[in-house]
């Protein structure tokens, strides 16, 4: 899937992680943390770790500008010993070993064999020994042993520095906004489009920028197949459809129940005091739902043909989605313009 995404741009990289709340607040704090413990792990999606490393090693020199900030990578299959030996040479190479230090990675601490240095390691696979060596550098106090910053979703919470801890919805909805802030969709489309947005990509920035688009709005199952690739599932689209829908088109229907109420009000008083189907009774013209105004309303004539097109949209729209089915663009597009109703 990640390789059809298109890859942030540099200036979306920077919109990112410098200005949504949420990736803005874990750059800061997993800055304070590397200074702090000195070797940790952190969990980003492993499609978006180059872009996050190439935003992260300008802000952390930023705090620490004597510091030498170098990338590495460590493949799968390699062991602890393998992957501090490896350390060692590139960093040492005259290291004697002194084994009364309990673990190489302990005395690579103790002697500052990395003092002035930010390693940035990319894990591809799996390394299960990877928490064994953290704990081994950080039993060493000495804020100038240097950093060891690995990336990875291999280990479990208490080692781990996970992105997913400080993003929320509302952060890549607003990422998703700014994004489309030249789409031709009008502002209560734009806001949809990003809030469904923010339900699909979930943490994502590059799901987030290559979802966020009029082609959404307009035809977002195939946009979302497309883009998904074999992650997409119809099930979960239709279902972030429908919840995106009830939180936009809802208080719209509710408001035009309302108005459509005051500007029949002498007419449907006419019709109350009343009891439903149902047993309820109905005293006030507000005490009608919208199956009442259809059905009541209906029967005495009581609406203007134009009221009562109005209605029956609104009544249709909010029967699919009580029944969880979603709707289609022209009933979005009617839903939408009655915004202002």
């Amino acid at each position: 899937m990640h390789e059809k995404l298109e890859p942030l741009t540099r200036t979306e990289l920077e919109e990112w992680w410098d200005r949504v709340p949420g990736a803005r607040r874990f750059m800061k704090a997993l800055g304070r943390e590397a200074e702090k413990n000195h070797a940790l792990a952190v969990d980003i999606d492993a499609a978006e770790v180059e872009g996050f490393l190439t935003v992260f090693t300008d802000e952390f020199r930023r705090r620490n500008y004597l510091s030498v900030i170098e990338r590495l990578r460590l493949t799968a299959g390699e062991s602890a010993d393998e992957f501090v030996t490896e350390l060692v040479e590139r960093y040492e190479p005259h290291y004697m070993p002194d084994l009364l230090s309990g673990s190489m990675m302990t005395d690579v601490a103790r002697k500052r064999i990395l003092s002035g240095y930010v390693l940035l390691v990319k894990v591809e696979g799996r390394a299960t020994w990877l928490a064994e060596v953290m704990n081994d550098f950080n039993r060493v106090e000495d804020a100038g042993k240097g950093t060891v910053i690995f990336f990875t979703s291999e280990l479990p919470a208490q080692f781990t520095f996970r992105l997913t801890d400080f993003i929320t919805p509302y952060d890549v909805q607003f990422f998703a906004i700014n994004l489309m802030e030249s789409a031709r969709l009008n502002q209560t489309e734009k806001l949809y489009t990003a809030t469904l947005t923010a339900k699909l990509a979930g943490t994502s920035a590059r799901l987030a920028k290559n979802l966020a688009r009029a082609e959404l709005y307009a035809d977002g199952r195939r946009l979302v197949a497309e883009v998904m690739g074999a992650a997409y599932r119809q099930r979960d689209y239709d279902r972030a459809v429908w919840e995106t829908q009830i939180q936009f088109a809802l208080p719209i229907v509710e408001t035009v129940r309302e108005k459509l109420i005051a500007r029949n009000l002498v007419e449907l008083k006419k019709l109350l005091p009343a009891t439903d189907e149902f047993g309820k009774e109905l005293r006030e013209a507000l005490d009608m739902e919208l199956r009442h105004l259809h059905y009541y309303g209906g029967n005495d004539k009581v609406f203007s043909q134009s009221d009562w097109d109005i209605l029956e949209m609104v009544y249709r729209a909010r029967n699919d989605l009580s029944h969880l089915d979603t709707l289609d663009r022209e009933q979005l597009d009617k839903i939408f313009a009655l915004a202002d109703f």
